[in-house]
């Protein structure tokens, strides 16, 4: 359903994200489960049972929770959204103390440019993740001489400093690796959902057209609705009670941060599935919180926010070449998104 709202100077209708087809994100288990204590309990695709946060203060206060493992869930046979464990050297599945170190070792070059080949390295990146992780390991490993200012460089220098002794090579590689995905995949993903959803309600294109200062509230209200996938985020094991808004859970419990839920709380989001450019920003889980939140999301913000600016300038009649519905999909786990986005240019478009 479709609402209507008034603003200064004409008016407006405020979209629900379930209108546009596609684009809301489906529950990422399998099913809930009878539970007589209070708490959410649903089956996780791996087959375990698992408590479900849904409220923005539970989420919080478990993402809070520096002692809640990721760890013990990353193995084989382990309760996840995924077919098999996967990459225990990245940042989202490491723990406290060594997540701290490995955070503090990376944090230095976020806020400044980066470049991990040279141009003419990136044709022999290839597509596939097990080659392009290889590819990422034998950087790691050589010792052939470098550009001293690129990254790698950087990081094997401060490796070396006893306060980091804990960084060996397959967790810089993973940090790395890490970095390579989040800042091609992800961007590319919510920039997709996000220029989708604008051209599938074209009133919402519309407004950022007029007033491209709107772009970053366009992002916003994209980013809080949508999570790169499925799971938006990843279970964790408690190694200490948690207590939540349904009581306390104990040690061993097997609890799923339920951030897409916890975006669409009415209790902080008014008039939750509305995409509403009027919202006050900065209040979304999306991007994680507490040790795990997403080092490069200041980064990915810019990025998403400059690209789409340009977008509406340039093309203002920019529309889709077909009905929102018959856009094709990745409907993955890991990534959801436009798998092609079919577009006009516009009359007005600059080439």
């Amino acid at each position: 359903m479709t609402q209507t709202i008034h603003r200064p100077g004409g008016t407006s209708t405020t979209p629900l994200v379930t209108d546009i087809p596609n684009l809301d994100t489906p529950p990422p288990y399998v099913r809930e489960l009878a539970s007589d204590d209070g708490h959410q309990r649903i089956e996780l695709p791996s087959g375990h049972s698992a408590i479900c946060l849904t409220s923005y203060e539970d989420v919080k206060t478990l993402m809070l929770d520096r002692t809640a493992s990721r760890t013990l869930c990353n193995v084989d046979g382990g309760p996840s959204f995924m077919p098999t464990n996967w990459a225990p050297e990245v940042l989202i599945n490491l723990d406290a103390p060594v997540h701290g170190v490995v955070r503090e070792f990376v944090s230095h070059e976020f806020g400044r440019r980066i470049q991990l080949a040279r141009r003419d390295e990136i044709p022999l990146i290839v597509d596939s993740w097990v080659e392009l992780y290889g590819w990422v390991q034998e950087l790691v490993a050589d010792d052939s001489e470098h550009d001293d200012t690129g990254l790698l460089a950087t990081y094997k220098r401060r490796a070396r400093q006893p306060e980091f002794a804990a960084v060996v090579d397959t967790l810089i590689s993973g940090t790395v690796m890490r970095i390579v995905l989040g800042g091609d995949n992800n961007v590319a993903t919510m920039l997709g959902k996000t220029l989708y959803a604008s051209l599938a309600h074209r009133d919402l294109y519309s407004q950022v057209v007029d007033d491209p200062s709107l772009v970053p509230d366009l992002v916003e209200e994209i980013m809080r609705l949508m999570p790169l996938g499925t799971p938006g985020s990843f279970p964790r094991e408690l190694t200490r009670p948690l207590n939540t808004t349904a009581g306390p859970l104990p040690v061993g419990e097997i609890v799923y941060p339920h951030i897409n839920a916890a975006n669409r709380d009415p209790a902080v989001f008014d008039a939750p599935l509305e995409i509403r450019l009027d919202r006050p920003r900065g209040r979304h889980l999306q991007y994680g919180y507490g040790m795990h939140r997403c080092m490069g999301s200041a980064l990915a913000q810019t990025e998403l926010i400059a690209i789409l600016t340009r977008v509406v300038t340039r093309y203002p009649d920019l529309a889709l070449r077909v009905d929102p519905s018959d856009v094709e999909w990745d409907l993955g786990t890991g990534l959801r998104r436009p798998a092609v986005l079919p577009v006009d240019l516009g009359v007005r478009g600059i080439v």
